[in-house]
């Protein structure tokens, strides 16, 4: 890890994003089969997501690198990603710690809630006949509301920590202590770069709701996903 050298201030959100745009343009049909699938994989599988989401990422990384550097593309190397499948799952397990540590705590709030109410079925009947709600599930209310406006912050950072990783991982075989480590300090190096990526994501995530909202996939989706492949190797 030690041999590997990134840039500082490197990174042209708008570069990235227009190199992206003409990139899935010349192979659209590869790319946005690519993200729909990895979106299937990640969203709608439920908690194991989790031991999927580092994987298919990588898959979808080794796609959008081979296609910026001109190398053909196509659907299949989407999968790439897991023949390195330890290493990629532990990265994707790490950048979902806020997410699992969320559902988690979000579980046992509800689960405290629910028990108040039965534990008084009389007052749980008068609440939901005025409107009402005791002194103790206004507690849980107000916690878990500054636990999430904790959770945002949390997570935006950890965001920022991991958001090299699997790249690193992908590129440079590096184990996933090394990645987050070295992903950390690529990222703070880079830092207003990546802010600037964030909003220029914010944008084009705008433009597909505009287009009847389904643009977010058909074309929303495969520009980040591609935009944030060649941000790494900028």
């Amino acid at each position: 890890m030690n041999n590997i050298q990134f840039q500082r201030s490197s990174i042209d959100a708008s570069s990235a994003f227009s190199s992206a745009w003409e990139q899935v343009k010349g192979s659209y049909g590869t790319y946005l089969g690519a993200s729909l699938v990895a979106m299937i994989m990640i969203a709608c599988l439920s908690c194991i997501s989790w031991f999927l989401m580092g994987p298919v990422m990588g898959g979808i990384y080794y796609i959008a690198a081979r296609g910026h550097r001109g190398q053909a593309v196509e659907f299949g190397m989407m999968f790439e990603g897991f023949k390195k499948f330890v290493p990629l799952m532990v990265v994707g397990l790490i950048q979902a710690i806020p997410t699992i540590v969320l559902t988690v705590v979000n579980t046992g709030l509800n689960f405290g809630r629910l028990g108040i109410l039965l534990s008084n079925p009389e007052a749980m009947r008068q609440a939901q006949m005025t409107g009402e709600i005791g002194g103790a599930e206004a507690a849980i209310s107000i916690a878990m509301f500054a636990f999430y406006l904790v959770f945002i912050v949390v997570t935006i950072i950890w965001a920022l920590v991991t958001y090299f990783a699997i790249p690193l991982v992908m590129e440079y075989d590096l184990s996933p202590i090394d990645a987050v480590k070295l992903s950390a300090k690529a990222a703070f190096a880079n830092l207003g770069g990546i802010i600037s990526v964030g909003l220029f994501g914010m944008l084009v995530g705008l433009i597909g709701l505009l287009l009847l909202c389904i643009g977010i996939y058909l074309v929303s989706m495969p520009i980040m996903f591609v935009a944030n492949a060649i941000v790494f190797l900028q």
